[in-house]
């Protein structure tokens, strides 16, 4: 719904602007993102960091194990005010244990915050980029088609690989990157802010 009125938005202003010459084209973000160097390096460091949080989580599930176990095993052997000592231990590390994985991984957690703080300088400057094209280029509206609003562009208004060669200038793709970002298959690492963005489209200010 989000995104059909949005499209009935940008219709509307390009009937507004029928007076005039309309030059429209479109980027793919999706693309964008997976051939950014700028973003095959936050997918690295923020791979790593996941993994660091990964293993706290999964060594304090394995602690539950452990203290679950021996506490079957020594059961036979211990009065009830030691077994309830040892319950009350197991459920007091399974407590903790959600609470870490509620500020690691929940609403508004360390890795949604990271993530934040990753790619917005990235988008920001990808919206920079299209602007300063747009304007030099006289486009009066350009479209992200990777949020599924258009069902069909001329191939010509393609400017993706024009937007892509000005963002990379000047970068490195990182030694490795892991696994997600693939030119090739579009495959991203994180979610594509660009969707959530009240920027998608990118139009010259007068």
């Amino acid at each position: 719904m989000k995104k059909t009125i949005m499209l009935i938005l940008i219709l509307v202003g390009i009937g507004l602007l029928s007076a005039q010459q309309v030059k429209i084209a479109y980027v793919n973000t999706d693309r964008i993102l997976a051939g950014s160097n700028e973003a095959a390096e936050i997918a690295r460091v923020y791979d790593l960091e996941r993994t660091g949080w990964m293993n706290q989580l999964r060594a304090m599930k394995e602690d539950i194990q452990t203290m679950e176990r021996n506490y079957e095993i020594d059961k036979l052997t211990k009065n009830e005010a030691a077994k309830k000592d040892a319950l009350a231990k197991i459920d007091a590390k399974k407590t903790e244990a959600g609470q870490k994985l509620e500020e690691y991984f929940g609403d508004n957690g360390k890795a949604e915050q990271r993530y934040k703080e990753l790619i917005d300088p990235l988008t920001k400057k990808i919206n920079e980029v299209i602007k300063k094209m747009s304007e030099d280029s006289g486009y009066s509206v350009v479209l992200d088609v990777s949020m599924g609003s258009v069902i069909y562009a001329n191939p010509t208004m393609d400017i993706t690989d024009q937007v892509l060669a000005e963002l990379n200038k000047g970068t490195q793709p990182p030694a490795q990157t892991p696994g997600a970002l693939n030119p090739q298959n579009e495959e991203l690492p994180l979610d594509n802010p660009f969707h959530d963005n009240k920027e998608n489209l990118s139009e010259p200010k007068k």
